[in-house]
């Protein structure tokens, strides 16, 4: 990530304010990953990069999921899901891109009527196979795991998912994709 630009004097006409606190956090380096779910038989997967290990023993793993999303809903009905952690290859930013989306492109405010009406089912096309929970295992990810829900817990305008890891493989040998490499945020 670069560097930003001197502030600018306190005088100066339009002058933006920078939160320091934001400027901050939008310097830790997040990996981005691939949370598949499922709902009645139908797989689905969404973009993350708020996603880490908590426990040793046993294995716990937390993801970050905004309150109103439906990739959560998923999980909170079905108590499973699997993480996809991508490469850091070109074709991993194009694969990551198509998860960028709401399934419900409604959520995002500001779009037209037709753009809004629009759904997005982010797995059309994209290579991958089921686990026997019927979650996503992404062909080009990097690794992946499995994990069962043991706790939801509510952290702001997110929610906490603490998932027991069940099973997981790394399936290539290669770096991680991540916010240093995207130069994306999701922070602040």
């Amino acid at each position: 990530m670069s560097a930003q630009p001197p502030p600018l004097p306190p005088d100066t006409p339009g002058k933006v304010e920078i939160d320091p606190v934001e400027q901050v956090m939008h310097e830790f380096p997040y990996g981005i990953y691939i949370v598949g779910s499922v709902e009645d038989g139908e797989p689905n997967g969404m973009i993350a990069d708020w996603v880490m290990q908590v426990s040793f023993e046993p294995r716990l793993v937390a993801v970050a999921f905004e309150d109103d999303s439906r990739s959560l809903a998923r999980i909170r009905a079905n108590g499973v899901f699997t993480i996809n952690l991508l490469t850091e290859e070109p074709d991993s930013m194009e694969l990551a891109r198509q998860f960028l989306q709401p399934y419900d492109a409604s959520k995002i405010k500001g779009r037209s009527d037709e753009a809004a009406a629009q759904r997005h089912h982010k797995l059309a096309g994209v290579e991958h196979w089921l686990r026997d929970s019927g979650c996503p295992v992404l062909e080009d990810a990097l690794a992946w795991l499995e994990c069962e829900a043991e706790q939801f817990v509510e952290a702001g305008d997110h929610v906490l998912v603490i998932g027991r890891v069940l099973d997981g493989e790394v399936l290539v040998s290669a770096e991680p994709l991540t916010s240093l490499y995207t130069g994306w945020t999701y922070s602040g």
